[in-house]
């Protein structure tokens, strides 16, 4: 019984010291994308991660402080605290824009700042996977007006500092998988 409780400190004490060394390396404006388990994926990752293939179904932004920038399908684009296991190399990678300036990280965090509390578009989000499939350069569906899912708050941010993620005609069906497979990132 003992045994257990100590190799349970020791975990925690050990996930304590890895999450702060991760933390301790990320700089503002770095990109973190997440691969959540299979079972834990909400209908539409779980549609990303099977019919597009996705490694990574959610994107956020690194704000600074152990701080985070990203969407959510009820609030809609939100700050909170970094994942507490955002140590774990198989679920969480986080990508760095090459390059990129103290003044132009400022503006992409205040870019991205900018779009707290909107509202995430569900169609947008829905309509990605079909159009990713039979290759088309947009969703099928455009209901609203200012469309914004996590990976496409990244892109409009970064482009607000005259960076571009990816190239303009992908941006319309951007996803976590895109920015991951960008020439202007690197994996930190």
């Amino acid at each position: 019984m003992v045994g257990g409780w100590l190799i349970h400190v020791f975990q925690g004490f050990s996930g304590d010291l890895r999450r702060r060394a991760t933390v301790a390396k990320m700089k503002k404006a770095d990109i973190v994308l997440a691969s959540p388990r299979t079972v834990r994926l909400s209908p539409i990752a779980l549609a990303y991660r099977l019919f597009l293939r996705s490694r990574y179904v959610h994107s956020m932004l690194y704000i600074g402080n152990g701080r985070i920038l990203h969407t959510t399908t009820r609030h809609g684009v939100v700050v909170t605290r970094l994942p507490r296991k955002i140590f774990r190399k198989d679920r969480y990678a986080t990508f760095r824009v090459k390059n990129l300036s103290e003044p132009q990280r400022e503006r992409v965090v205040q870019e991205a700042l900018k779009w707290k509390d909107r509202k995430l578009d569900h169609a947008g989000l829905v309509t990605n996977v079909p159009s990713k499939l039979v290759g088309l350069r947009k969703p099928l569906l455009r209901w609203e007006k200012n469309r914004i899912w996590c990976s496409k708050l990244i892109y409009r941010a970064f482009l607000a500092a005259d960076v571009e993620v990816v190239p303009p005609d992908r941006a319309q069906n951007i996803t976590s998988e895109d920015l991951s497979r960008s020439l202007t990132v690197k994996r930190i």
